[in-house]
């Protein structure tokens, strides 16, 4: 059982029918909810969210029965959802305190606290979407929202 309580990575909100997913391989051991890309049809967790591809967030793996809590092995089969305006996903989260409508980044596949001002910001990825301020151990799920 997730140690957060949530078992899922897609957690609702507005979207397309059907939500647009993409397919591939794992470059390396990848945990449900890891932010990358693909290139040439592999998923590789985002460094800084910066990368020219499209982002995607991987999903657990339904199909053959795993949980939010199982690793995707590397060179394993992935699905993962490309986020769209109104989507809420759960998504790792480096440790800190996350707060409703706060900007998040990516960071080595998870998300932080985005540094919006100075010579390098942040590539804002989403917004924090919890009930209440969560305080986040390094890879607990934080629910975003994509605007």
């Amino acid at each position: 059982m997730a140690k957060d309580g949530k078992h899922v990575i897609h957690a609702g909100g507005i979207f397309a029918n059907p939500q647009l997913h993409r397919e591939g391989a794992t470059a390396a051991d990848t945990k449900p909810g890891t932010v990358g890309f693909f290139n040439a049809g592999i998923f590789t967790a985002s460094v800084d969210g910066k990368e020219p591809d499209i982002l995607y967030v991987a999903n657990y793996d339904y199909l053959r029965c795993k949980t939010v809590d199982d690793v995707i092995k590397a060179d394993d089969w992935l699905v993962a959802f490309h986020p769209t305006s109104g989507v809420f996903l759960n998504i790792p989260a480096v440790a800190g305190t996350y707060k409703k409508g706060q900007a998040v980044a990516v960071v080595n596949g998870q998300i932080k606290l985005a540094v919006t001002t100075g010579e390098t910001p942040d590539a804002i990825f989403a917004y924090v979407e919890e009930d209440k301020a969560l305080t986040a151990v390094a890879g607990d799920l934080v629910r975003v929202v994509f605007k």
